[in-house]
């Protein structure tokens, strides 16, 4: 990372910023050519779970290449100090590197759509067989990840 001033190091830290973000962003590539979506997700024990369509271009693309790149993103604020003609942007992020994994086994898509309902405040909810027979389901356990801020002084 070129600004070691900005690196954020401290796990607990990586892990608050993970836990709070609302979306994670999926990068793919296909044919050389980048493809990111916003996703809705869970985490747990280093690995990131989430869920979509049986097919479509995420899918294919992720058939083709299973490498994949995460960012997450909190505590955005942009500060514009016009008298100062100072202006910079706070924030807290991490990218994460994996490879993509599809979920074929009924519990364990249960399970993942659990660790994606409690990731967003919830509880367990049993989802029928027939929907998560319908449902695509996906794992990434994360192999690198970098946490990087322009952190607000009195946090």
């Amino acid at each position: 990372m070129r600004r070691k001033d900005k690196e954020i190091t401290d796990k607990k830290m990586i892990l608050d910023i993970i836990f709070r973000a609302q979306v994670c962003y999926l990068g793919m590539s296909k044919d050389n050519m980048p493809y990111v979506i916003p996703i809705n997700f869970g985490y747990y024990k280093n690995t990131i779970y989430f869920h979509c369509a049986l097919e479509g271009e995420k899918i294919d693309v992720l058939k083709e290449n299973p490498h994949v790149c995460m960012v997450f993103n909190i505590d955005n604020k942009l500060i514009n100090d016009v008298a100062q003609d100072d202006w910079t942007m706070y924030y807290k992020s991490v990218i994460a590197y994996g490879k993509v994994k599809f979920i074929m086994d009924i519990a364990e898509k249960q399970n993942a759509i659990n660790i994606m309902f409690h990731h967003y405040g919830g509880k367990d909810y049993p989802l029928p067989e027939p929907v998560l027979a319908k449902t695509m389901f996906l794992k990434v356990k994360i192999e690198r990840m970098t946490g990087k801020g322009n952190i607000l002084k009195d946090e």
